[in-house]
Order: C-alpha cells, then sequence, then structure tokens
C-alpha cells in the first residue's frame, strides 16, 4: 500500500511537472507559429482582396514604372557595316581598284627599264584598256577607270583617291575631267551636279591616259551615281556612264529622334482585347511613367496593361535615312518594374534580343508580370515592358542623317488606352 501511494505521488510530480513546462512553452509556441500564419493570411488575403480604385491604381503603376529597375545592354555594332561606314561590297570594289592600280604602276617601272612592248597586259581576270598602238583613235574614248569598264567608284578616300583612266584620243594637251550626275538628283542626294578631277602632275595627260584625283577636302556632298567626262583641249566630249561618287564616312552620331512612321510596333493585346497602354515617345524625354534615365535615349517604347499579355518584336526601318546614312550600332536598355506592396507572384515572357537586318534592326523584347497585397484588402496586378533605345549612325562628311521632312520639333506619340 505504501509502495502504491508512493508511485501515485512520483506520477503527480511528474504530471504537474510536464503541465507548467507546457504553460511555460506557450509564448514561444505561438512565436514560432506566428510567421506561418501571417503568411497564410497574406494569402488568403490576397486572393480575397478587392481591385484598387482607378486613381489608386494609377498611381501605383505611375510609381512602378517610373521606379522602374534598370538593365543595361552592350553598345551592338551592326555586323552588315564595315568599319570605315562603307558598304562592304563599295570596299571590295576599290580594294580592287586599288590593287590594279598597283600592278599597273609595277608593270610600268618594269617596262621603263625593257623596250617598250605594244601590248595590253591583263591583270586577274579585270579589264585592262591599255592599249599601246600606233593606231589612233577616230574620237575620244574612255575604256576603263582602274581596270574598271563598268562600276567605277571615285571617293576622295586617302587610300583610294587615284584613279588612272584608260583609252585613247585624249590627245596630247590637257583637257578637262570631271564627273556629273547622272538621272534625277535631288538636293538632297547631292549638293552639286558636278566635281572636278585634278591631274596628279604635269605629266598625268597623254593620249591614252590620264592620272586624276579629287579635292581630299570635299565635304557636304551624298553619294550619287555619277558618268566619268572628259572635254579634250579641241572641244570634243567623252563620257563613262554607270560610276559613283562615294563620300567620306564621318564619325557616327547618335539618332536624337526616329520617327514613329519608321517603326512597326507590334500588335500587343490581352484576353480582354488591346492592352490600355502602348506608347512611343521620341525623342525620349522625362516623363511620369518614364524611367529618368531613358531621357537622353533616341526613344522609348512603353507597354503596359492590368493583364497578362505576351512577349513580341517590335521593327525598325531606316531606309528614309539621307543617300549613304546606315545604322552603324545600337544600344537598347530595357527596365523591370517594381511592383508596389507585398509581392505575391511574379514571371517573366519572352527574352530580350537585338537583330540587324538590310534596313535597320528587329527588338524582340519581354514583357513581366507581378501580383501584389496592398494593405489592408487591396490587389495590385501589373504586366509591363519598357525599354529606350539608342541608335548610331554613319553617312557621307558634313551631310545630316535625317530629311528636313522627317524631323518634327515635338515628341512623337503613339497612345492607346481605353
Amino acid at each position: 500500500m505504501k509502495d502504491r501511494f508512493q508511485f501515485a505521488t512520483v506520477v503527480l510530480a511528474w504530471e504537474l511537472l510536464l503541465c507548467s513546462l507546457l504553460i511555460a512553452g506557450q509564448p514561444a509556441l505561438q512565436a514560432s507559429a506566428a510567421p506561418l500564419r501571417k503568411q497564410l493570411d497574406v494569402s488568403h488575403r490576397t486572393v480575397d482582396a478587392r481591385e484598387l480604385p482607378a486613381d489608386q491604381y494609377a498611381r501605383l503603376k505611375t510609381l512602378a514604372l517610373s521606379g522602374a529597375r534598370t538593365l543595361s545592354s552592350l553598345r551592338l555594332r551592326n555586323p552588315q557595316v564595315s568599319g570605315n561606314g562603307l558598304d562592304f561590297a563599295v570596299n571590295a570594289a576599290l580594294d580592287e581598284q586599288r590593287d590594279y592600280l598597283i600592278r599597273s604602276r609595277s608593270l610600268e617601272k618594269r617596262r621603263s627599264e625593257i623596250m617598250l612592248r605594244r601590248e595590253a597586259p591583263s591583270f586577274g581576270g579585270m579589264l585592262s584598256a591599255t592599249v599601246f598602238s600606233t593606231i589612233p583613235c577616230s574620237t575620244p574614248t574612255i575604256t576603263s577607270v582602274n581596270g574598271r569598264a563598268v562600276g567605277a567608284i571615285f571617293t576622295p578616300r586617302l587610300s583610294d583617291n587615284h584613279f588612272r583612266i584608260e583609252g585613247c584620243g585624249f590627245g596630247a594637251k590637257p583637257g578637262d575631267v570631271r564627273l556629273e550626275a547622272e538621272g534625277q538628283v535631288t538636293s538632297l542626294e547631292s549638293s552639286t551636279r558636278t566635281i572636278a578631277l585634278q591631274l596628279e602632275n604635269a605629266d598625268a595627260w597623254s593620249d591614252e591616259q590620264i592620272d586624276v584625283q579629287l579635292d581630299p577636302r570635299l565635304s557636304g556632298i551624298a553619294d550619287f551615281s555619277v558618268a566619268l567626262v572628259i572635254q579634250v583641249a579641241d572641244g570634243r566630249r567623252t563620257e563613262l556612264p554607270g560610276c559613283r561618287f562615294v563620300a567620306i564616312r564621318g564619325e557616327p552620331t547618335m539618332l536624337k529622334r526616329i520617327s514613329a512612321s519608321w517603326v512597326d510596333l507590334s500588335a500587343t493585346t490581352t484576353s480582354f482585347g488591346p492592352i490600355r497602354q502602348l506608347e512611343y515617345v521620341s525623342p525620349a524625354s522625362y516623363g511620369e511613367e518614364i524611367p529618368g534615365n531613358a531621357a537622353s535615349a533616341s526613344a522609348i517604347v512603353v507597354r503596359s496593361d492590368a493583364a497578362l499579355f505576351a512577349a513580341g518584336s517590335d521593327v525598325f526601318d531606316f531606309s528614309m535615312l539621307n543617300p549613304g546614312w546606315v545604322v552603324e550600332s545600337v544600344a537598347i536598355q530595357n527596365y523591370v518594374a517594381t511592383c508596389p506592396g507585398d509581392v505575391t507572384h511574379a514571371a517573366q515572357s519572352g527574352d530580350w534580343k537585338t537583330s540587324f537586318n538590310a534596313y535597320g534592326f528587329t527588338v524582340a523584347w519581354a514583357s513581366t508580370s507581378c501580383v501584389s497585397f496592398i494593405p489592408p484588402m487591396f490587389r495590385f496586378s501589373m504586366s509591363s515592358s519598357q525599354y529606350a533605345v539608342k541608335v548610331w549612325a554613319t553617312g557621307p562628311i558634313g551631310t545630316e542623317p535625317v530629311r528636313s521632312a522627317y524631323v518634327q520639333q515635338r515628341s512623337e506619340t503613339l497612345l492607346r488606352r481605353e
């Protein structure tokens, strides 16, 4: 009996001790459960939350877009434009002309050391028009320039500013050599219809060959189609059509504005129809919904809506730049909107990519979306896509890249809202 009493006493003591420990530990248990309860409450409130009043939503959306996080990009060079700003085909033609002239001069040097041979040299398939013959021409005739019978290119660029005109009937006395515009040439394409060429030296004119060059200081003249014209001393005239004048390229310049008519914006829609905001601004300027560091860009594109929308592509076409001007490089800077409140969901659709084509480039843009809880009982949801574009163009030195007809003194804005 005594042993039973002692056992019951021990059990009761242990029970009392366990109860006291449980009571003492209750706040700690409550504290450890609090974060979980708060997380569940937030999720519950988000599900049951109401839509924000229109004015409050607009204010928060403006803050989200203007305070967007910046993702900078590298400046991408146009792979279709060479380092000197000229088309690769033009560079190839100039290389051929230069090589022909080098070989021709080398041959002259060798021939001066031996007896003059009355035969025409051939250089790798290029037409050699030098005819060492005593048979006179009935009329002055141009057969080639630097070995090219068709498509000769004239440029004042130092390394290529040497032109050997070959033919016959030019006479012994110097006459006049010039480039004249072919076809319909507007003032935008060339500031002059005639460009004079100068003899390289006092012995540069003969009956079968003339060596000339352009004024290396030529500026303010765009590329244009020309005919080489020679007027001999007795007044007779001959010409070689199908030539081209190519100006020296200046340093790349950033375009301050891009006409909205040059941009094909992707037709962005949600499941409910067109998105509420599709905005194109050029030149980019600071606005309520535009990040501050986008103000120096050539243009900015802003898209936003409360509903989800997928990624897309915008096409920039610069075929209307002045003759000789091309896009040299581009930099795209995109922005990720900062969603207000407690974010419960965030996602991205698509990827950012820039690709060049013959006339400009395409921007493949991504969209981001977020859903957040705004105390005490509201829900905020938004999809957005923002990017700024900087475009550098290069072209004939002393000319402007954009035709005056396309230059507007105000921002060009394309805006669509409900």
